[in-house]
């Protein structure tokens, strides 16, 4: 299916209903945007799983206490691999 988007002077788009109802996303979910072969990807984050928290933290704590190294030494045991979604948080905070 395919549907006319309108972009607005502010850059927004309103996702079509039927997309938003087939995908699961509802309002106040984020979603990670990228570009792909010239096309706009958006795809939902994961709500409130374990991984995404501890993103969160470990992001913000990082940033006002001791440095993602210091955190990363901290999460070096843990057996979660992370590094795309700490760039998909980070770029949607920039």
């Amino acid at each position: 299916m395919i549907e006319k988007i309108k972009i607005t002077s502010k850059g927004q788009i309103t996702i079509p209903k039927v997309f938003r109802e087939e995908i699961k996303i509802k309002e106040g979910m984020y979603l990670s945007a990228f570009v792909q072969d010239g096309n706009l990807v958006l795809k939902p984050l994961p709500q409130d799983s374990d991984k995404v928290r501890l993103i969160n933290y470990a992001y913000k704590e990082s940033r006002d206490c001791v440095g993602i190294s210091k955190v990363r030494e901290m999460t070096k045991g843990f057996n979660l691999n992370m590094s795309k979604q700490v760039r998909e948080v980070r770029e949607l905070e920039d």
